[in-house]
Order: structure tokens, then C-alpha cells, then sequence
């Protein structure tokens, strides 16, 4: 039975709307508080306290119930208290709108908050990129549903707060800001940094939680060409998941064929949907390369020696020949892999055999003797023995297995 994190449940969902996770302390004291606006008030005004600011919406929070929070931007925050391992903690979720603002709404945000006119452009850009949930109803009846059940509420209610909090912050003396929105800096920066580490560890789950987010800042298009667009900003994600991938010390042999394979996808879609739709496979497939081929944790000579033995598995392999290859004692270089790798040697060159052989017997008639010199054995008695000792079956049996038609 596989049980999962409620964070991780939640973060998936989320991801898939682009609206922000956050789990506070209550205390305040992981340094996160200021993550809640994407430092939007940081760009409006001098030292914004956004400790209190988060601490007088938990205070609005009842122990078994959740808050639907508008502060006085017009911002929501569904925020609701932690249980069990979280305890102590408060989610929040967003911020998010209920609908788009324009241009008449900017300007009176401007004048209730006393704000010079220097402020438009960051009010403007900043919203521009704040997810919208065009389904209101459909939201709460999703989040009430499965809030009842982790609060053990059954008649749970989101309760609509209104803002009550007092900003004593002063307008900064100048708010306007570069050609370059806040967003493309500091907060685009942090989601940045954070996909690219996830996809480095291989969290297909979390990169695309970040990814999702960090389609929210994306820059004002270049040209009017939407596919033109739409391909450069997919090719720049490419080369941040190639370069992500390459600090997980996959061989850049590996990077290089996926890369290209990709530029290839973007370049022959026809449409703005197919571009896009290009991201979670990229995803997927990058974080599938750091899960299979990632050395980060392995010493130097370990390292060399799967790299060696993926690359060269057709050619005669043993442990004298890789010691004396890479100018080691043989049975330093058998310990260090065994221990390193959880394997001898010898049973990952034969494991690295079997698994390229997988490809010759699903996708041609090739006999057993070709296939087995192919990938390395030079006897097919022997690669059949290998093959049936990790698959439980015979290669001639695996075949005939994947020639059966689908049970109805």
C-alpha cells in the first residue's frame, strides 16, 4: 500500500492551477513569511512587516475550520492549521484571485492605499501574473471536500475573511521599477532556483509543482509570432533542465541525445498547444535521466566505470580490465564498487547487457547468438542463463510474452 504526504497531495494539486504552497511555522520563525506575495510589498514599501502580516491571518484561523482571506490588495489565501506533523504549522495557499483585475481597478488600488502614481507599473505586472481560479464554486467544493476529512470536520465550512490588517509601512520613496517587472528578479529567481533543484534530484513531482509556478513570471513575448514565442521561452526551460541534469553528473552523452531530441519536438510543433505540452515530458524524461543515471554520489572511479561499461557494454568487459583501464588495485576497485553501488562488478556489466538487449528482442526477429553477441555475451547459453537469473524468464520467453495479444 503506498501512503502519501499530505504536502505532496497538495502540492500536486495546487501545481496543476500555478497557485503557490506555503507551510508556516506558527511562530513564524522559518524565514518563508515574506514568500506569501511573492515579495510584492517589499517592492511597494520600507520594511514591511510580513511576520505580523502572516501571524494576524493565523489568528483568524479556527482550530477546525479554513479561511478564505482577502487582504487589502484584493489577494485570497486559503489558509488552514496543520494536524498530526504539522502541527504547530498553517498551510497557505496563494495568493490566487477569483477574477481578473484591469486597468480602472489598478488605479484604485493606488488611491486606497495612498500610493503615487509610481506605483502603477508594479501593481500592473505584479497581477498580470497571479493566478486566476475561474471556477469559484467548483475550488471550494474541491478544498471543502478534502479539508473535512484532513481536519476530521465533516461539517466543515471555508469561512470569507476580509482584510483587517493595519500596514503601518511607508511608501517607498521610489516605487517605479526597471524595465524588468519584480517578478523576473527576486520571486522568478527563487521559483527558478527551486525547479532546477528538483529536477536535479529527479522530483518529477515537485519540479513540476515549480515549473507550473514559474510559468506565471514568464516575460512579456518578444515578438508578435505566439509559436515563435512560445518556442524560444520552451528552448530556454530546455537548456535550464539540461543544465540542472548535468550538475547531477549525468553523462553528457545522455543530456546531449535528450536535448537534441527535444529541440527537434519544439522546432516541428505546429501550434502554441503542442509547445507547451512539451514541458511535462521534459520534466518527466530529464528527472527519469537523473533516476537512472545520475553518479552525483559516486567516487570518481566508480563513476568512470559505470559511465565506461553503459557506453561500451558490447565490448569485452571484466574487472582486471577496467582496475588496469583506470590504474587501480583490483580489489580496491571490487570493493569500492560493491559498496558503492550495491553490486559487484561483474553483475552490473551483465545487468547493463541484459537491459540493452530488452530493445533487440522487442523490436526484432534477430536470433538469440546475434542478439547475445550484440550487447556483449559471446555465448547464448550464457546470456540466457544471465537473463533468466534478474527476469524470472528465458529471452526467447520475454519475447514470446510481449507478441501476446492484450486480455480483453
Amino acid at each position: 500500500m503506498v501512503i502519501m504526504d499530505i504536502r505532496d497531495v497538495l502540492r500536486d494539486i495546487l501545481g496543476a492551477t500555478r497557485v503557490q504552497y506555503l507551510l508556516l511555522s506558527a511562530d513564524c520563525s522559518n524565514p518563508e513569511a515574506s514568500a506569501l506575495d511573492y515579495l510584492f510589498r517589499q517592492q511597494l514599501y520600507e520594511n514591511f512587516d510580513y511576520v505580523s502580516f502572516a501571524r494576524e491571518i493565523m489568528a483568524l484561523v479556527p482550530e477546525e475550520d479554513a479561511v478564505d482571506y482577502k487582504d487589502d490588495f484584493g489577494l485570497h489565501y486559503l489558509v488552514f492549521r496543520g494536524r498530526d506533523t504539522e502541527s504547530g504549522s498553517y498551510f497557505f495557499f496563494g495568493p490566487y484571485l477569483y477574477h481578473d483585475y484591469g486597468e480602472e481597478a489598478f488605479r484604485d488600488l493606488l488611491q486606497q492605499h495612498g500610493l503615487s502614481d509610481s506605483a502603477l507599473d508594479a501593481i500592473r505586472w505584479y497581477f498580470k501574473r497571479i493566478p486566476v481560479v475561474q471556477d469559484y464554486i467548483a475550488w471550494q467544493h474541491m478544498f471543502s471536500a478534502f479539508l473535512s476529512r484532513y481536519l476530521a470536520n465533516p461539517s466543515l465550512e471555508i469561512r470569507r475573511i476580509r482584510h483587517g490588517y493595519r500596514n503601518e509601512a511607508k511608501e517607498k520613496p521610489s516605487v517605479a521599477l526597471s524595465s524588468i517587472p519584480y517578478t523576473s528578479v527576486e520571486a522568478r529567481y527563487a521559483v527558478e532556483a527551486k525547479m532546477l533543484e528538483a529536477i536535479r534530484r529527479g522530483d518529477i513531482s515537485e519540479a513540476t509543482y515549480q515549473q507550473n509556478l514559474f510559468m506565471g513570471f514568464t516575460l512579456d513575448p518578444r515578438n508578435d509570432d505566439p509559436l515563435r514565442n512560445a518556442k524560444n521561452m520552451v528552448i530556454s526551460v530546455n537548456t535550464l533542465y539540461r543544465k540542472a541534469v548535468e550538475q547531477a553528473a549525468v553523462h553528457p552523452l545522455y543530456i546531449d541525445a535528450l536535448s537534441g531530441q527535444f529541440l527537434e519536438e519544439i522546432e516541428t510543433a505546429q501550434n502554441v498547444a503542442q509547445v507547451t505540452a512539451l514541458i511535462p515530458k521534459m520534466i518527466r524524461h530529464y528527472c527519469l535521466l537523473v533516476q537512472t543515471y545520475s553518479r552525483e554520489r559516486y567516487s570518481s572511479v566508480v563513476r568512470d566505470c559505470l559511465n565506461f561499461v553503459d557506453f561500451h557494454y558490447m565490448e569485452p568487459l571484466s574487472l582486471d580490465s577496467l582496475a588496469h583501464k583506470y590504474s587501480v588495485n583490483k580489489n580496491y576497485l571490487s570493493s569500492r564498487f560493491s559498496k558503492e553501488v550495491g553490486m559487484t562488478l561483474t553483475d552490473y556489466i551483465n545487468l547493463t547487457r541484459v537491459r540493452r538487449s530488452l530493445k533487440l528482442l522487442s523490436t526484432t526477429s534477430l536470433p538469440m547468438q546475434d542478439i547475445a553477441e550484440r550487447c556483449g555475451f559471446s555465448d547464448a547459453n550464457y546470456y540466457t542463463r544471465i537473463f533468466k537469473k534478474i527476469h524470472g524468464s528465458t529471452p526467447n520467453e520475454y519475447r514470446k510474452s510481449l507478441q501476446k495479444p492484450a486480455q480483453s
